[in-house]
This record gives structure tokens, sequence and C-alpha cells, in this order.
């Protein structure tokens, strides 16, 4: 099984470097005109399916890759990026991102969704993607943690654990192999 993964378009949040998680902030002009340019990289590849996170920002990119192509699209609040309750719309330099993606550590904030749970979430969902969907490929549209989570799931966690290191760029793709998965669930108390 073939998946691809894309990161939504620009936002406008992501030019003010606001931590966005789940709050539904739109494609602004940038993000749109890259999922345009992306969906002409993309038009000669093959998808069976795409899946999508229901914000605005990932199922716009979606729609606009898919239009002219007809590929039964759905939405999957699985694919949602990680919540961060109440630190969502601040900026990125007034809260310490390393310790809210320390894997090990699995911090608890309020209601932000502790690291681990969100990696158990997108990895319980990949599980399921690929025993439902075997010889399929599949296009997933979503975000930024969400691919970390994927990458993770994929290749493995990082040596040094530096999670914020697997970055994606707006409207990048990136192809994975279901044969191919390195994951190995990290204990906590490891490091």
């Amino acid at each position: 099984m073939k998946i691809y993964f894309v990161r939504h378009g620009q936002t406008d949040w992501n030019i003010q470097n606001r931590l966005q998680g789940s709050v539904d902030v739109p494609l602004n002009s940038t993000g749109i005109q890259q999922a345009h340019i992306l969906a002409d990289k993309l038009s000669s590849t093959h998808f069976d399916l795409i899946i999508s996170s229901p914000l605005k920002r990932a199922l716009d990119t979606a729609n606009i890759i898919n239009q002219g192509r007809n590929i039964n699209l759905v939405t999957d609040s699985s694919l949602l990026e990680r919540s961060f309750g109440c630190l969502e719309g601040i900026k990125g330099d007034e809260y310490d991102k390393n310790i809210f993606w320390d894997y090990n550590k699995n911090y608890k904030y309020k209601d932000v969704e502790p690291v681990q749970q969100f990696f158990d979430r997108i990895h319980k969902y990949l599980e399921l993607l690929i025993k439902t969907h075997q010889g399929k490929s599949v296009l997933l549209v979503s975000h930024n943690g969400v691919n970390i989570a994927t990458n993770c799931y994929f290749n493995g966690f990082p040596n040094d654990m530096r999670l914020l290191d697997i970055k994606l760029d707006n409207c990048s793709f990136i192809e994975y192999d279901s044969n191919k998965i390195n994951f190995k669930k990290i204990d906590s108390t490891e490091r």
C-alpha cells in the first residue's frame, strides 16, 4: 500500500507563527496557490482514495488537489491536528514547544492533548488504514503534527527524539510504503 501524506497549504496563522491546533483557520491566497501547484505536481499520480482532516485548511487543500479528478474524498476526524486547547492562537515564542513535544516526558497541561495520546491516535488510525486498504494508493491531507506522528510510525523515532525537527512545509508531500514500517513503541522511561 502506498500512502501519500500532504500538509495543508499556508494560512495567515502559519505566517504569524500562531499555534493553530484544532482551530479552523482557512487557507490564505498563498495557500490556495500552493494547493493548485501541488495538484499539478500530483496530476499523474494515481490515488484510489483521498482522506482529509475535516479542518478547512486541509479539506480545501484536498478539494483543490481533487479538482477534475473525481476521486472519492472523505474526511476523518482521526486526522485532526493535535489539540492545544487553551494555547491555540498564541505565538510560537510564547510557550516552550520542546516541553509539549517531548515524547518521554508526555507533559500534561490543562486541555492540551498529551503527545503520547496524540501519537497513539494517529498510529492506531494508520494501522487500521493499512489493514483496510491493502494494495491501494491513498492520499492523506492533514497537518504538521500529524506528519510528525506519521513519520515516526513509518521511520521510527529519531535517535535524539527531536520531534520538532520532523517538519513538512506547507503543501509538501511525502510518500510511504506500508511494507516498510520501522515503528517501535518507545517506553516513556527510556532515554
